[in-house]
């Protein structure tokens, strides 16, 4: 993947994902590229403001060698209960399901 012709990541494992936002206000825009590995661990390798203009190229291809990951985070099962449980009693006690 490109931003501006300069190369910024090739991204391989899993699964990978791009997330891109574009909206009105400078926070509105930005890219997002990480996954998730064998492990279920989260990966991220670019988390980047954008400026009104980048040119973003995406290529699928084959490689042997990938960008160093920014972050890799375990899944943690309990942990995402626990905040399921949380915000599921928070919405209950408003009302709202």
């Amino acid at each position: 993947m490109t931003i501006n012709e300069e190369e910024v990541i090739v991204a391989s494992d899993r699964i990978v994902s791009i997330s891109i936002g574009a909206g009105n206000l400078p926070q509105d825009n930005y890219i997002h590229i990480g996954g998730m590995d064998s492990n279920w661990y989260h990966l991220t390798w670019l988390d980047r403001h954008l400026e009104k203009g980048d040119r973003i190229k995406v290529k699928v291809c084959e490689t042997n060698s990938i960008s160093p990951l920014k972050e890799r985070i375990p899944f943690d099962r309990h942990e995402l209960k626990s905040k399921y449980d949380h915000l599921k009693r928070e919405l209950e006690e408003k009302g709202l399901i």
